[in-house]
């Protein structure tokens, strides 16, 4: 056997759909080749896993010995280094959703795969188990992501998202990216005043050749606001697979400290980027609609296996006066508010007509950079310590200035 042929175990109780994957397998063009097992049931299956030399188990949800969750809990169990790609029904999907997140390394839609896609997630699968095991060191060593989404339109999650990134960047003196995932957005690199000449669909059509190289030469970059950005892309460019954006986002993830995710309103794309460990931001506006919607979507959070701890809900264009105090909104929500934005509408307007992002000195831009420094632990007067340093520099120099003037007289 050729060294660069994987070996795919094909658990499936279809003997037409098994003979459809050998078929793909055998006939899609370039890269490594594939020689199919087959068996009709989860008892054979682990039966020929025991024999071992599997590199990667393609699995029906739907055997006649098991199915569900049943299924991926007992194939893993048994071959917990091998990785797994569920095959999933149109009907399905939250679950297979759901085993990735417990650690499935991808899932194909049996009604939309063909010989490429089924070639491509394979492969993918057994190169980013084999990193995972060789590589832990690296996995250590990768940055945080903190992904931004809005309850509803006009919650402000992209000026959030935006600022706050350039706020990461000032406080840190760390390298920032800012991915642009919203697909009805693109409002990212317009805050910023980035000339994005290629977005995350250009970074997925390289990803077998995506380097540091070929990063640089796609990604935008921010001198003002220290920021680097990647955009969306078009509003008529096809919705792009999630698991092939998390490759691209677990490679960015090793060249950044810190990289802010703006990802829109939640949806199956955004979900399927998002696992028990992510860090989500929560962006709502304190209108009694906003707050709602943002109810419901910390739930679907919760559903998707995200950890509340992980759920941080941030209030924007809070006014003055509230009309819910902040126990009210704990209690309402089951998360604590993490933090509070006050409304600066002129600023903003002034910011949007600038293609810049808020000033460093409006009560919107100071909040968000409390929240960087809430986030990255930094200390809250760590500016204020500063300016009394130069301040005191400032009264020692004139003391001076003025013993010299009176030894001189």
């Amino acid at each position: 056997m050729e060294e660069n042929t994987l070996t795919v175990l094909l658990i499936e109780d279809s003997p037409q759909y098994a003979q459809l994957v050998q078929h793909w397998l055998t006939h899609v063009s370039g890269g490594a080749g594939f020689v199919l097992n087959w068996t009709d049931s989860l008892a054979d299956g682990m039966t020929r896993l025991e024999r071992g030399g599997v590199d990667v188990i393609l699995l029906d949800l739907g055997l006649p010995d098991c199915s569900g969750m049943d299924t991926f809990t007992q194939t893993r169990a048994r071959a917990p280094k091998t990785p797994i790609v569920i095959l999933s029904s149109a009907d399905s999907e939250s679950l297979a959703l759901q085993m990735i997140q417990e650690g499935a390394e991808d899932y194909l839609v049996k009604s939309n795969c063909d010989a490429e896609a089924l070639a491509r997630s394979v492969r993918r699968a057994v190169v980013r188990r084999k990193s995972q095991v060789s590589g832990g060191h690296a996995a250590s060593a990768s940055g945080r992501v903190l992904s931004v989404v809005g309850a509803k339109g006009g919650c402000g999650a992209t000026t959030i998202a935006c600022t706050l990134a350039a706020e990461l960047h000032q406080q840190t003196v760390q390298k920032v990216l800012l991915a642009d995932l919203d697909p009805g957005g693109g409002l990212g690199p317009f805050l910023l005043g980035a000339d994005c000449k290629y977005s995350m669909l250009d970074a997925v059509g390289n990803l077998q050749r995506l380097d540091l190289n070929c990063w640089e030469s796609l990604v935008a970059k921010d001198d003002p606001a220290g920021v680097e950005v990647i955009a969306s892309g078009t509003l008529d460019q096809p919705e792009i697979d999630s698991g092939s954006l998390r490759e691209v986002l677990a490679f960015t993830r090793t060249l950044y400290p810190w990289s802010v995710l703006d990802l829109g309103r939640l949806s199956h794309q955004s979900l399927g980027l998002l696992g028990p460990e992510s860090e989500v931001l929560l962006v709502t506006a304190s209108t009694i609609p906003a707050l709602y919607t943002a109810k419901r979507t910390v739930e679907s959070l919760r559903v998707c296996g995200i950890d509340s701890d992980h759920i941080r809900l941030i209030v924007n264009h809070t006014a003055e006066k509230q009309m819910l105090s902040g126990d009210t909104l704990n209690q309402m929500f089951g998360v604590p508010v993490y933090a509070t934005i006050p409304s600066d509408t002129l600023e903003l307007h002034q910011a949007c007509v600038q293609k810049r992002l808020p000033a460093a000195s409006s009560p919107l831009r100071k909040a968000i950079a409390g929240l960087a420094r809430k986030i990255t632990g930094l200390p809250e007067q760590r500016k204020s310590s500063l300016l009394s340093l130069v301040s005191f520099a400032e009264r020692f120099r004139k003391s001076a200035e003025n013993a010299a003037v009176s030894q001189g007289s």
